[in-house]
């Protein structure tokens, strides 16, 4: 193999795949970036793993200021960490040359010799695609549903499956759900075009906020290619020179349809910022148990309050937009849930918050957007044994 770089090419490139190299691993091929040549096709494929994620990045060589010139085809591994660090510091152009096993990085005055590994221990992964269903999807909205219900996902293994997000491609769109079986969040897209039958599969939401970090979400016109099968979903953008692989979870996801109120007894409308600013200067002094705070709802405002034992209390009031509540209803929340829901709004003007009376799961929408927040209620006698816990 030998081609040569245009050095800030080839280093946004390499700076993509170290992001996916596990830092520590016992697997030495994990740790390595596998570089295929095509000199047949004008192509040069980048690919790097972990355990739960496969990309590649793709530089096609072009017939003006081509980021990439290849005079022989060829494949190797390389370790991707010390790749990246010599390409960094590289200026001009940089030529890879793989002869008798070892891999020369050239430029300048400066030359490296690498001793890789054999590619053939290099296997991205991946479903077969006749398994798969894909969809086409604009990139802001994609965004936009990863954003809007994976802070909803579980942190901890407790219960595995929470940990994901649950999507489905339909006849015409995308579906996300996400819950930690205290708060909940729903997001539907509008697929472009949808081939095969429908489908699902539980991503692991961490993974799915790291593609969230690279998608094109500013462009409105550009068109992601995603695909679920069997074990893994598949993302591709870029006249396919972005491709993500995502490891699903191997447990089942629970049925969450019935835990979602249908039409709320009142509601209220809320300036989202303002509700979004209050929850965040009250809690401060919110208690590290539960992070509670009490939600006090009037006809005409929202008082958000918090009491610390130690510092003293809080409290902020919002004027609402619009009310149908008739008498006045206290919850105990906790507050980073609702920190958390607000702030995956962002964009959102305004929010209408459901209710139900006591102890009954409080549901927020954005006004004028789709998609579905739940948060349930720290119960009474909840706050209560955490009351006898702290004293």
């Amino acid at each position: 193999m030998k081609a040569t770089f245009n050095n800030t090419e080839l280093e946004k490139v390499l700076r993509d795949l170290v992001r996916v190299v596990p830092t520590s691993t016992n697997k030495a091929v994990l740790r390595h970036v596998l570089i295929q040549a095509n000199k047949d096709e004008d192509r040069v494929d980048f690919y790097a793993s972990s355990e739960d994620m496969s990309v590649r990045r793709t530089l096609f060589q072009e017939a003006a200021n081509s980021p990439v010139t290849i005079e022989k085809s060829g494949t190797c591994l390389l370790p991707a960490k010390e790749l990246h660090e010599i390409v960094k510091r590289a200026s001009g152009q940089i030529t890879l040359h793989q002869t008798a096993g070892r891999t020369s990085v050239t430029f300048g005055n400066a030359k490296y010799e690498l001793a890789g590994l054999d590619p053939k221990l290099f296997t991205p992964y991946g479903d077969d695609p006749a398994e798969s269903t894909t969809a086409v999807i604009l990139a802001p909205d994609l965004f936009r549903l990863l954003r809007r219900t994976t802070y909803a996902a579980a942190k901890g293994e407790a219960r595995p499956a929470l940990t994901g997000v649950l999507l489905k491609i339909s006849d015409t769109t995308l579906h996300g759900v996400a819950t930690d079986g205290i708060r909940l969040a729903l997001y539907n897209v509008p697929c472009q075009e949808v081939s095969g039958d429908e489908r699902s599969l539980p991503v692991p939401a961490a993974l799915l906020d790291k593609l969230a970090a690279v998608l094109p979400a500013h462009d409105d016109d550009e068109e992601i290619t995603f695909s679920i099968g069997s074990s893994s979903c598949t993302v591709s953008w870029g006249d396919d020179a972005y491709r993500m692989v995502i490891r699903g979870l191997s447990t089942g996801y629970p049925d969450v349809s019935r835990i979602i109120p249908q039409q709320p007894g009142a509601s209220v409308i809320i300036d989202r910022a303002t509700l979004l600013e209050a929850c965040e200067r009250v809690s401060i002094l919110s208690e590290t148990e539960h992070q509670r705070a009490e939600f006090t709802f009037f006809a005409d405002r929202v008082v958000v309050s918090a009491t610390s034992a130690q510092y003293g209390t809080a409290k902020h009031d919002v004027d609402v937009v619009s009310s149908t509540i008739t008498s006045e209803l206290s919850l105990l929340c906790n507050i980073n849930y609702w920190i958390g829901l607000l702030r995956s709004s962002d964009g959102v003007k305004q929010v209408e918050v459901g209710l139900d009376g006591p102890n009954k799961p409080i549901t927020v929408k954005p006004v004028g957007d789709g998609g579905l927040g739940l948060i349930a209620p720290l119960f009474t006698a909840q706050v209560e044994e955490a009351d006898r816990a702290a004293s």
